[in-house]
């Protein structure tokens, strides 16, 4: 799904899959955000760059916003492209190393991979055609939940993993937000309030979440509103 001229949404419930990956195109290469689950939502990945023309272009860089394995199941396959992996502890090392809470949640072993960078909370990757990509520490999640702000297209894109989604409208068009999981083992309610509270000096255009629909619009808005259902909890 092309959301932006070098923007695509390549899997979600359009798809016929639980959670959200994204790739940037940036002329000769792809970025990737997030890997997906498991085969079944490679090959549906795989699919959406071959409709778009894109599936030849080499993924360069791979920023993962955290460990669960419907985020990072599939680093693997990203490791034999030869991207370079990009997550936070302490989720790097669950990738790498195993994660037994995802074998518990999900009743599948865990399929290791390697993280290549650990990004700090800041740090900027420039890419042709004036993409630009900032890491942003999201702690609360998961401890090591990483956001990204991606800059293309005259607008800034915030990937956000698991932190709230838009809810379908109801016959009004009022727009509302529901909170992502909280049952990790990490869970921290105090710091997933924080990070909402910090993604809404962000100033963002649209939204990228982790599962469900993209959002056009005021995204700092949707935050604080995430934000305010954290604190009445």
């Amino acid at each position: 799904m092309k959301l932006t001229e070098h923007i695509y949404k390549t899997s979600g419930v359009e798809f016929g899959t639980n959670s959200n990956t994204f790739a940037v195109d940036c002329g000769e290469h792809l970025l990737f955000f997030d890997s997906g689950f498991d085969a079944v939502q490679w090959g549906r990945m795989m699919a959406c760059l071959k409709q778009w023309g894109l599936s030849e272009k080499p993924v360069t860089h791979a920023f993962i916003t955290h460990g669960h394995y419907d985020h990072a199941g599939n680093i693997s396959r990203l490791n034999e492209l030869g991207a370079v992996v990009i997550a936070a502890s302490p989720d790097a090392e669950k990738i790498e190393n195993g994660y037994p809470e995802m074998e518990q949640l999900f009743g599948r072993p865990w399929v290791k991979g390697r993280v290549d960078l650990r990004p700090a909370d800041g740090q900027v990757f420039e890419f042709e055609h004036g993409i630009k990509v900032t890491a942003v520490a999201a702690p609360g999640h998961s401890e090591g939940s990483f956001a990204y702000v991606i800059e293309a297209d005259g607008l800034r894109a915030l990937c956000t993993g698991d932190m709230f989604y838009v809810k379908p409208l109801p016959p009004e068009d009022a727009v509302d937000v529901e909170l992502a999981y909280m049952g990790g083992w990490d869970f921290s309610m105090p710091k997933f309030s924080g990070t909402l509270r910090k993604m809404a000096d962000l100033s963002c255009d649209l939204l990228l979440p982790g599962h469900y629909y993209t959002y056009f619009g005021d995204v700092s808005a949707l935050c604080l509103r995430a934000h305010e259902a954290c604190e009445s909890m």
